[in-house]
Protein backbone atom coordinates (compact mmCIF):
# COMPACT_ATOMS: atom_id res chain seq x y z
CA UNK A 1 0.00 0.00 0.00
CA UNK A 2 1.55 3.15 -0.94
CA UNK A 3 2.01 6.13 1.73
CA UNK A 4 0.17 9.22 1.52
CA UNK A 5 2.32 12.64 1.50
CA UNK A 6 0.37 15.41 1.69
CA UNK A 7 2.46 18.84 0.57
CA UNK A 8 1.84 22.26 2.80
CA UNK A 9 2.86 25.08 0.75
CA UNK A 10 1.75 28.29 -0.93
CA UNK A 11 -1.51 27.99 -2.73
CA UNK A 12 0.16 30.88 -5.27
CA UNK A 13 1.52 29.13 -8.16
CA UNK A 14 3.82 31.05 -9.29
CA UNK A 15 4.08 33.82 -12.43
CA UNK A 16 4.77 32.44 -15.83
CA UNK A 17 6.92 35.35 -16.22
CA UNK A 18 9.01 34.34 -12.95
CA UNK A 19 10.83 30.88 -12.78
CA UNK A 20 12.00 29.17 -10.32
CA UNK A 21 9.29 27.60 -8.21
CA UNK A 22 7.70 24.35 -9.33
CA UNK A 23 4.21 24.28 -9.43
CA UNK A 24 2.13 22.02 -7.13
CA UNK A 25 1.59 19.15 -10.34
CA UNK A 26 5.96 18.83 -10.70
CA UNK A 27 5.87 18.00 -7.03
CA UNK A 28 3.19 15.33 -7.13
CA UNK A 29 4.22 14.20 -10.26
CA UNK A 30 8.22 13.60 -8.38
CA UNK A 31 6.41 11.93 -5.42
CA UNK A 32 4.08 9.42 -7.43
CA UNK A 33 7.02 8.33 -9.60
CA UNK A 34 8.70 7.80 -6.67
CA UNK A 35 5.92 5.43 -4.90
CA UNK A 36 3.30 7.99 -2.73
CA UNK A 37 0.16 9.08 -3.09
CA UNK A 38 1.14 13.04 -2.71
CA UNK A 39 -1.35 16.22 -2.68
CA UNK A 40 -1.10 19.67 -1.96
CA UNK A 41 -2.84 21.66 0.40
CA UNK A 42 -2.48 25.28 0.47
CA UNK A 43 -1.99 26.68 3.85
CA UNK A 44 0.15 30.08 2.84
CA UNK A 45 -1.11 32.72 0.65
CA UNK A 46 1.28 36.09 -0.28
CA UNK A 47 -0.39 39.62 -0.90
CA UNK A 48 2.27 41.93 -2.96
CA UNK A 49 3.02 45.72 -1.91
CA UNK A 50 1.12 47.93 -4.39
CA UNK A 51 3.18 49.01 -7.02
CA UNK A 52 3.68 52.66 -6.12
CA UNK A 53 4.51 51.98 -2.44
CA UNK A 54 7.63 49.61 -3.92
CA UNK A 55 8.32 52.28 -6.66
CA UNK A 56 8.74 54.96 -4.51
CA UNK A 57 11.84 53.19 -3.11
CA UNK A 58 12.66 51.40 -6.90
CA UNK A 59 12.82 54.60 -9.02
CA UNK A 60 16.01 55.72 -7.64
CA UNK A 61 18.64 53.11 -8.22
CA UNK A 62 21.19 56.15 -7.63
CA UNK A 63 20.86 55.44 -4.31
CA UNK A 64 22.16 52.41 -4.10
CA UNK A 65 24.88 50.09 -5.10
CA UNK A 66 22.66 46.91 -5.43
CA UNK A 67 19.28 44.81 -4.75
CA UNK A 68 19.03 41.50 -2.08
CA UNK A 69 16.80 38.89 -3.02
CA UNK A 70 16.11 36.02 -1.01
CA UNK A 71 12.73 34.75 -2.16
CA UNK A 72 11.55 34.48 -5.67
CA UNK A 73 8.24 36.47 -4.60
CA UNK A 74 10.39 38.80 -3.65
CA UNK A 75 11.84 39.14 -7.53
CA UNK A 76 8.11 38.92 -8.22
CA UNK A 77 6.95 41.82 -6.26
CA UNK A 78 10.01 44.09 -8.04
CA UNK A 79 8.85 42.62 -11.42
CA UNK A 80 5.58 44.15 -10.82
CA UNK A 81 6.69 47.17 -10.16
CA UNK A 82 8.09 47.60 -13.33
CA UNK A 83 5.65 46.02 -15.48
CA UNK A 84 6.62 47.88 -18.98
CA UNK A 85 9.45 46.55 -21.29
CA UNK A 86 12.07 49.27 -20.48
CA UNK A 87 15.02 50.03 -18.62
CA UNK A 88 14.46 49.84 -14.70
CA UNK A 89 17.74 51.77 -14.14
CA UNK A 90 18.61 48.62 -12.26
CA UNK A 91 20.79 47.29 -15.28
CA UNK A 92 24.32 48.32 -14.06
CA UNK A 93 23.64 47.30 -10.14
CA UNK A 94 24.69 44.06 -8.42
CA UNK A 95 21.90 42.22 -7.49
CA UNK A 96 22.46 39.43 -4.73
CA UNK A 97 20.19 36.04 -4.57
CA UNK A 98 19.91 33.15 -2.32
CA UNK A 99 19.78 29.91 -3.98
CA UNK A 100 19.25 28.75 -7.97
CA UNK A 101 15.21 29.19 -7.87
CA UNK A 102 15.38 33.00 -6.97
CA UNK A 103 18.73 33.36 -9.13
CA UNK A 104 16.37 31.94 -12.01
CA UNK A 105 13.60 34.53 -11.45
CA UNK A 106 15.84 36.88 -11.96
CA UNK A 107 17.56 35.86 -14.31
CA UNK A 108 14.57 35.88 -16.46
CA UNK A 109 13.90 39.36 -15.85
CA UNK A 110 17.48 40.03 -17.59
CA UNK A 111 19.64 40.68 -15.02
CA UNK A 112 22.72 38.77 -14.09
CA UNK A 113 22.31 37.83 -10.20
CA UNK A 114 25.27 36.96 -7.83
CA UNK A 115 25.35 34.51 -4.98
CA UNK A 116 23.53 31.50 -6.65
CA UNK A 117 25.69 28.72 -5.24
CA UNK A 118 24.41 30.23 -1.19
CA UNK A 119 22.17 28.46 0.27
CA UNK A 120 21.29 30.32 3.27
CA UNK A 121 20.84 33.90 4.41
CA UNK A 122 23.46 33.16 6.26
CA UNK A 123 25.97 31.84 3.15
CA UNK A 124 24.31 34.83 1.58
CA UNK A 125 25.57 37.34 4.32
CA UNK A 126 29.26 35.72 4.08
CA UNK A 127 29.40 36.14 0.10
CA UNK A 128 28.29 39.99 0.19
CA UNK A 129 30.86 40.52 2.71
CA UNK A 130 33.56 39.10 0.32
CA UNK A 131 32.10 41.05 -2.65
CA UNK A 132 30.39 44.26 -1.09
CA UNK A 133 32.45 46.86 0.05
CA UNK A 134 30.89 50.25 -0.18
CA UNK A 135 27.52 51.73 -0.35
CA UNK A 136 23.82 51.18 0.61
CA UNK A 137 21.95 47.86 -0.45
CA UNK A 138 18.36 48.02 -0.82
CA UNK A 139 16.89 44.44 0.73
CA UNK A 140 13.23 43.44 -0.85
CA UNK A 141 12.21 40.94 2.17
CA UNK A 142 8.76 39.36 3.26
CA UNK A 143 7.14 40.50 6.75
CA UNK A 144 8.25 37.40 8.13
CA UNK A 145 11.98 37.41 7.18
CA UNK A 146 14.77 36.01 9.99
CA UNK A 147 16.85 38.40 11.26
CA UNK A 148 20.25 36.77 10.31
CA UNK A 149 20.93 38.38 7.34
CA UNK A 150 20.22 42.14 7.85
CA UNK A 151 21.99 41.47 11.83
CA UNK A 152 25.15 40.50 10.03
CA UNK A 153 25.30 42.78 7.31
CA UNK A 154 24.89 45.24 10.00
CA UNK A 155 27.43 44.08 12.37
CA UNK A 156 30.15 44.33 9.21
CA UNK A 157 29.04 47.58 8.79
CA UNK A 158 27.41 46.98 5.15
CA UNK A 159 24.68 49.73 4.92
CA UNK A 160 21.43 48.17 4.09
CA UNK A 161 17.90 49.41 3.39
CA UNK A 162 14.44 47.36 3.88
CA UNK A 163 11.49 46.81 2.61
CA UNK A 164 8.43 44.54 2.92
CA UNK A 165 7.81 43.32 -0.50
CA UNK A 166 5.11 41.43 0.23
CA UNK A 167 3.01 39.47 3.14
CA UNK A 168 2.52 35.66 4.00
CA UNK A 169 -1.14 35.01 5.53
CA UNK A 170 -1.53 31.81 7.22
CA UNK A 171 -4.78 29.61 5.99
CA UNK A 172 -5.91 27.76 9.07
CA UNK A 173 -7.33 24.24 9.27
CA UNK A 174 -10.27 22.63 10.87
CA UNK A 175 -9.76 18.80 9.19
CA UNK A 176 -7.27 16.92 7.17
CA UNK A 177 -8.84 16.66 3.90
CA UNK A 178 -11.06 13.75 3.52
CA UNK A 179 -10.90 13.95 7.36
CA UNK A 180 -8.12 11.53 6.92
CA UNK A 181 -4.50 11.55 8.48
CA UNK A 182 -1.68 11.25 5.90
CA UNK A 183 1.24 9.48 6.07
CA UNK A 184 3.56 12.23 5.79
CA UNK A 185 3.07 15.72 5.88
CA UNK A 186 6.03 17.82 4.17
CA UNK A 187 6.46 21.43 5.86
CA UNK A 188 7.81 24.04 3.21
CA UNK A 189 9.05 26.47 5.09
CA UNK A 190 8.65 27.91 8.85
CA UNK A 191 5.23 29.81 8.12
CA UNK A 192 3.70 26.57 6.58
CA UNK A 193 4.15 25.04 10.22
CA UNK A 194 3.02 28.50 11.87
CA UNK A 195 0.11 27.55 10.25
CA UNK A 196 -0.60 24.31 11.29
CA UNK A 197 0.30 25.50 15.02
CA UNK A 198 -2.32 28.06 14.39
CA UNK A 199 -4.95 25.43 13.95
CA UNK A 200 -5.85 23.33 17.07
CA UNK A 201 -8.61 21.25 15.61
CA UNK A 202 -5.26 19.45 13.64
CA UNK A 203 -3.13 16.40 15.37
CA UNK A 204 0.04 15.84 14.41
CA UNK A 205 0.03 12.51 16.13
CA UNK A 206 1.22 9.39 14.44
CA UNK A 207 2.37 11.13 11.52
CA UNK A 208 5.63 11.60 10.14
CA UNK A 209 7.34 14.87 9.11
CA UNK A 210 9.78 15.85 6.15
CA UNK A 211 11.24 19.50 5.95
CA UNK A 212 12.33 21.33 3.08
CA UNK A 213 15.50 22.66 4.02
CA UNK A 214 17.75 22.94 7.29
CA UNK A 215 15.85 26.30 8.09
CA UNK A 216 12.56 25.00 8.15
CA UNK A 217 13.74 21.49 10.07
CA UNK A 218 15.15 23.40 12.77
CA UNK A 219 11.91 25.28 13.31
CA UNK A 220 10.40 22.06 13.38
CA UNK A 221 12.38 20.88 16.04
CA UNK A 222 12.78 23.76 17.83
CA UNK A 223 8.69 23.03 18.24
CA UNK A 224 8.95 19.24 19.72
CA UNK A 225 8.47 17.55 16.74
CA UNK A 226 10.46 14.92 14.73
CA UNK A 227 11.74 15.57 11.11
CA UNK A 228 11.91 12.02 9.73
CA UNK A 229 13.35 13.60 6.14
CA UNK A 230 14.88 16.79 5.17
CA UNK A 231 15.22 17.27 1.44
CA UNK A 232 18.78 19.83 1.54
CA UNK A 233 17.59 21.01 -1.68
CA UNK A 234 14.03 22.54 -2.34
CA UNK A 235 13.88 20.43 -5.46
CA UNK A 236 10.99 18.18 -6.09
CA UNK A 237 13.55 15.03 -6.90
CA UNK A 238 15.62 15.91 -3.41
CA UNK A 239 12.61 15.72 -1.77
CA UNK A 240 11.69 12.01 -3.17
CA UNK A 241 15.25 11.06 -2.41
CA UNK A 242 14.78 12.33 1.11
CA UNK A 243 11.40 10.31 1.86
CA UNK A 244 12.52 7.14 0.07
CA UNK A 245 15.46 6.80 2.30
CA UNK A 246 13.82 7.72 5.54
Amino acid sequence: MRNTVLLLRSGDEPSEDIPGRETSCAWEKALCDAGFDTHTLPVLRFEYAKQDELYKFLKHPDRYTGLIFTSPRAVEAFSRAFPGTGDTGWENKVLFAVGPRTAAAIRSLGYEPEGERTGSAEQLAAYILKRHTEGTLLFLCGDRRRDALPSLLHEAGIRTEEIVAYRTRLCTLHVWPGDKKPDWVVFFSPSSLEAILESPEISMESISIAAIGSVTAEAVRAHGFRVRATAHEPTPEALALALQGA
